[in-house]
């Protein structure tokens, strides 16, 4: 478990690696269900400013964690799984410790790097056998130019984990000539390089971060020919603005649907450690205990809790929307994904939203007679009440 302690002054961090830490023990055992090779690739691995002693609080520690974990439970179910990993360090200091690091894992085979990540990308995207999945982190603290790694975002049987520096975007997205290598992550769907510049011009606050969001979104779904390009946005410690997305690309509905699990995930751990500072803050200025501190963890009024409550409300009415389209009902296994695309909403939460509306009369689900089972089957029709007469 992460202890919030560790990520002290560093607390974006902790929104990445509870993200991380719910993500791997997730999507690991279905992944190596058909996969006997796990590949984890972090091009930027640090380890940067760990407290934990042990490596717990930096992403390769996570993931090589969850990896031996995963190896060890398919060994005892008879399956002999081969995790390796591949982690990129340009700092010769921080190579030597990370060196070091990862001798704690020694069910893990693990190549360290040190150079940049450019430098190693295509070498290691060899070394990778077709028949593994690999899992690709690339976390850099700038904006390299991402077309460099084509060659481990491409392939098959692969997921991606990007993470895009909004705050340097959003300041150099409108300039023209200013920091060329954003071609590479907003860029792409359009023949003339540059053209997407002049769309932020006249754009400012919320509109503009969600339309540099989308446009991040569509380039680097479409460079590796991905579904699904959902993001996660974590905020600046002491403010509600933007820092970075994290954007997520999968060919699988079963990678959206544990993304939005750990997407949620996060968003709770934002909005408490938010809510816990500004308690602490008001504490400190009266110099008594707050009378009026927050009653729950999470202040509903944070960013981050307005996300998830927020992304019911669209899923309701998007799934509206798409069953209103199709009246005679739409299969639950084609409907859940058509949601969780876009919306902030996890598949149990999307599940037992159908069961009260269907309860309420609002949905009609035919197959559904049994009245212990808590959210659809895959094959179940669903769709508005009275829409199929």
């Amino acid at each position: 478990m992460l202890d919030p302690q560790w990520y002290e002054g560093r607390e974006q961090a902790l929104v990445k690696h509870t993200f991380l830490d719910t993500y791997m023990p997730a999507q690991i055992p279905k992944v190596v269900s058909w996969a006997d090779e796990f590949t984890y690739v972090d091009l930027f691995a640090g380890p940067w400013q760990s407290t934990s002693g042990d490596y717990s609080d930096t992403s390769f520690g996570i993931a090589l964690r969850r990896m031996t974990e995963a190896k060890a439970t398919q060994a005892k179910l008879g399956r002999n799984v081969q995790m390796v990993a591949h982690l990129v360090e340009k700092n010769a200091a921080n190579h030597a410790e990370l060196t070091e690091a990862v001798k704690r894992f020694p069910d893990v085979e693990i190549h360290c790097y040190c150079g940049v990540a450019e430098q190693h990308a295509a070498s290691i995207a060899k070394r990778i056998p077709t028949r593994a999945f690999r899992f690709v982190v690339i976390d850099p603290k700038g904006l390299p130019d991402v077309r460099r790694f084509k060659s481990l975002i491409e392939p098959a049987k692969t997921e991606v984990l990007l993470n895009f520096m909004f705050q340097f975007a959003n300041r150099f997205a409108g300039s023209q000539d200013r920091m060329p290598t954003l071609e590479g992550w907003l860029g792409g769907l359009s023949d003339e390089e540059g053209s997407w510049r002049k769309d932020f011009v006249n754009l400012q606050g919320q509109d503009r971060e969600a339309a540099i969001t989308e446009r991040a979104r569509q380039a680097l779904r479409k460079m590796g020919g991905y579904v699904y390009a959902p993001a996660l946005t974590v905020d600046e410690t002491a403010t509600e603005r933007p820092l970075y997305k994290l954007i997520y690309l999968s060919r699988h509905p079963i990678g959206l649907r544990v993304f939005r699990d750990a997407h949620v995930k996060a968003l709770e751990t934002q909005a408490t450690y938010k809510t816990a500072r500004k308690t602490e803050a008001r504490r400190q200025k009266s110099g008594m205990d707050d009378l009026f501190a927050y009653p729950t963890p999470m202040q509903s009024g944070e960013r981050s809790a307005l996300d998830i409550i927020d992304g019911v409300r669209r899923a309701e009415a998007r799934m509206h929307e798409l069953l209103t389209d199709s009246p005679a009902g739409v299969r639950w296994k084609n409907l859940w994904p058509a949601v969780l695309d876009p919306c902030i909403v996890t598949y149990n939460q999307l599940g037992d939203l159908v069961r009260d509306l269907r309860a309420s009369g609002k949905l009609e689900v035919p197959d559904w007679a049994n009245a212990s089972l808590k959210r659809p089957k895959d094959e179940f029709i669903i769709r508005l009440a009275g829409s199929a007469g």
